[in-house]
């Protein structure tokens, strides 16, 4: 009786062993890949204007012409500018994606709204073309900040201008367009330059602006909806399966919880007292998180960046982090089984047995 006993307890002890293993890979993936939080959270500690100029110094800075680097420079700082907005339309993106691959809601609907971002777009515009005019006139001389602001108001259309401007010699006219973008970008004045002329000036430069503007915000809808009907069916099928699978993933998830439970019950019925019980699952919890600690240990001190080639500068921090925060997870699930194991094992030594007692 006393062999099966043993047996049962470790029989049952085994495939309690077997369940942690398979729940702690389960328990990793709902935490951190299943878990819209989390995911969240990882994409808020990306540098989304360094990783995009990565990117594209990397992909399209040899085909890009030389005036264009200033439409490039310009885009970097207003991507800079709005990276709280940008951030905060992903979360919106991440949360209504997972209700959808989570079942929690039938349909496929997210909106992005461009509103808040269309509303400050140009501001940023505006301000990140005067920080890059600055910067562009500090690392020049006198002699080449001259020559370049001369190329610029030489391109300025003589017919677009309003008669007061029109009117006036091109020499005067340059003159006046030169110091006054030698205030624009943070330079000092060589001449004073009229406060009529000024403002007609400043006038002018901001109705172009506008003019740009306008064009460019025609082009942005005012929100942009992902649902069945936009996304390829191809695409669809594959959300669709994804779904299907994640549902059958919680399902079988707490499923193998109950397992567990059941199993520590049958311990309990093949014992039939706590002591034998809780030495019996003490063992197995801390057999189990001792060779779990030691595994997370172990993959912690690998650095995930040495097996991925060609992986941009400004991801090589946030992927080292990711890496070291889902293995946080594993541990700290790791040290509570272990001392949940030796909590138990410490009642199996110090509980007596009633008969004991008497």
């Amino acid at each position: 009786m006393k062999f099966l006993k043993g047996l049962g307890t470790f029989f049952c002890s085994f495939l309690l062993f077997l369940s942690l293993s398979v729940f702690s890979v389960a328990f990793l993936l709902h935490s951190t890949l299943l878990n819209p939080d989390f995911v969240a959270s990882q994409v808020d500690k990306i540098d989304i204007s360094s990783l995009a100029r990565d990117i594209a110094e990397k992909q399209i800075n040899e085909q890009l012409p030389e005036e264009g680097q200033f439409l490039k420079d310009v885009t970097f700082d207003v991507i800079n500018n709005q990276e709280p907005r940008i951030k905060k339309q992903l979360d919106s993106v991440i949360y209504t994606g997972y209700d959808f691959l989570l079942g929690k809601n039938k349909q496929l609907e997210i909106t992005i709204s461009m509103v808040e971002l269309k509303a400050n777009l140009k501001d940023s515009l505006w301000q990140t073309s005067q920080k890059y005019l600055q910067q562009k006139l500090a690392g020049l001389s006198e002699a080449e900040i001259k020559q370049y602001l001369q190329d610029i108001a030489g391109q300025v259309p003589r017919e677009n201008l309003p008669p007061e401007l029109a009117r006036l010699p091109e020499s005067q006219l340059n003159t006046y367009i030169d110091q006054y973008l030698r205030k624009f970008g943070g330079q000092e004045l060589l001449q004073n330059l009229p406060a009529d002329i000024n403002k007609l000036i400043e006038d002018q430069l901001k109705l172009y602006f506008d003019q740009y503007y306008n064009e460019l915000a025609d082009q942005i809808h005012d929100k942009y909806t992902i649902d069945e009907s936009s996304v390829p069916s191809d695409v669809m099928e594959h959300l669709l399966l994804a779904r299907k699978y994640i549902g059958y993933f919680q399902t079988g998830f707490y499923a193998l919880i109950v397992f567990m439970m059941f199993m520590v019950a049958f311990i309990f019925l093949i014992n039939r007292n706590i002591r034998d019980t809780t030495r019996a699952l003490g063992i197995d919890f801390i057999l189990f998180g001792a060779l779990d600690l030691v595994g997370v240990l172990i993959a912690k001190n690998i650095n995930p960046v040495n097996f991925i080639p060609d992986i941009p500068a400004s991801l090589e921090s946030w992927l080292t982090g990711l890496y070291k925060d889902i293995f946080s997870i594993v541990q700290v699930f790791s040290i509570a089984v272990l001392v949940i194991g030796v909590v138990l094992l410490v009642i199996s030594f110090i509980f007596k047995p009633r008969s004991a007692e008497e």
